[in-house]
């Protein structure tokens, strides 16, 4: 595989590497605000269904949610019936203006028709993102220079004070959204199916992370889309066991409503509260709570 210069700084070990990962160290202590970042070597892991349904489920909880869309494939964005059709600044905008940032005010993620009913609606917050999100990261390292690779930390400094948790979706790979969430983040949570190649892929950004940016949070690999009963995710556990990966003892079974929710623009937890694939995203925010204290 070749490796581009935009994710060098995540996959290779040399004093670039260190130049980046210390520079985490020299940002000043930020807002109340805890940062999680969803990410996996591997594509379509639930990233996106996790990142939803667990900041609907945090802000049941009665925590103030920010989630973001840092996958220009924007399928979070459109979960949530943020199309581009819709008025509205964007991460990419962000990105590319960052002092917009400070008069930036994150939109309800439920559109006003979706749930009105929900006690928490007015909790969870987005910053969406479209296709464009790819253009502008591209060209982040020409247009930026040196440091580059904080933007993303920048642009969420001004409203972390305005949120307990904020959620990262990201695509797949160690490109620079991936790159730039991984830095901007406080933990790790890597969403994985039970499968060999996601479990592997799992795996590479586990060990990426524990020797390349050390002063992360590895919150633990969450099981999704798979039933306990089936051998493969028996044995998916196994390997993440021996691998000496941390598993998260939630499990998220599969459900094929899951997978119709975005028609309705709103995730699971927000259409059928009271669902299983609900309750496991509930046990997981709860889980998160007391382990962070929060």
């Amino acid at each position: 595989m070749t490796i581009t210069p935009s994710i060098q700084p995540y996959a290779c070990k040399d004093e670039h590497v260190n130049s980046h990962v210390d520079r985490r160290k020299d940002i000043p202590p930020r807002g109340e605000a805890f940062v999680i970042v969803l990410a996996n070597h591997k594509g379509g892991v639930t990233k996106t269904t996790s990142t939803a349904n667990l900041g609907a489920m945090l802000a049941e909880a009665g925590r103030r949610v920010l989630i973001v869309d840092c996958d220009p494939q924007a399928n979070l964005s459109e979960a949530f019936g943020w199309t581009d059709q819709l008025p509205g600044e964007r991460l990419e905008d962000l990105l590319a203006h960052p002092d917009a940032a400070r008069r930036y005010v994150a939109p309800v993620a439920l559109q006003p028709d979706v749930a009105s009913e929900l006690e928490w609606r007015q909790r969870l917050r987005i910053i969406p993102c479209t296709d464009a999100l790819a253009d502008i990261a591209a060209d982040l390292p020409h247009a930026v220079g040196n440091g580059y690779e904080t933007r993303l930390r920048d642009v969420l400094e001004p409203l972390l004070g305005e949120f307990e948790f904020v959620l990262l979706d990201t695509p797949p790979g160690l490109g620079n959204l991936p790159g730039m969430a991984i830095l901007a983040a406080d933990g790790l949570l890597i969403p994985a199916l039970a499968a060999d190649l996601d479990v592997r892929g799992a795996g590479k950004l586990y060990d990426l992370v524990e020797s390349e940016v050390p002063g992360l949070r590895i919150l633990g690999v969450l099981i999704a889309a798979s039933e306990r009963r089936w051998r493969v995710t028996r044995d998916a556990a196994a390997r993440i066991d021996a691998d000496e990966m941390r598993l998260l003892p939630i499990h998220v079974p599969r459900s094929v409503r899951v997978a119709s929710a975005p028609r309705y623009r709103a995730p699971t937890a927000a259409l059928e509260p009271d669902s299983i694939v609900s309750h496991a995203y509930r046990q997981l925010a709860h889980h998160l709570l007391k382990e962070l204290d929060r």
